[in-house]
């Protein structure tokens, strides 16, 4: 969420140990795999921050990692846990123009 750029921009976020990608409506799981479990289910070191790389298109996200990464690789995150994420203040969205 954009609406506290000191908690929120490219500088505030250096704390989230979990990347997500956020691709045409779809979120995809990039780092963190270790601590999977314990956002889905709400136990061991959550809650954390969690940032969420923001992409308007897969053409978007190739161009950012120049081709590196496919989603289809990635776990994918429900969107009610990004809704919580969000509910709870934990989620940093990240746009094109912040990275």
């Amino acid at each position: 969420m954009r609406d506290n750029p000191d908690q929120h921009g490219p500088e505030g976020h250096d704390d989230a140990p979990m990347t997500l990608l956020a691709v045409n409506q779809g979120y995809w799981l990039y780092e963190g795999e270790d601590l999977l479990n314990d956002l889905l289910y709400g136990r061991g070191l959550y809650p954390f921050r969690v940032k969420c790389l923001q992409f308007d298109s897969a053409f978007e996200l190739n161009r950012y990692t120049k081709g590196g990464v496919s989603v289809a690789n990635l776990w994918r995150i429900n969107s009610d846990v990004i809704e919580r994420l969000r509910r709870e203040n934990l989620l940093i969205e990240i746009f094109p123009t912040d990275f």
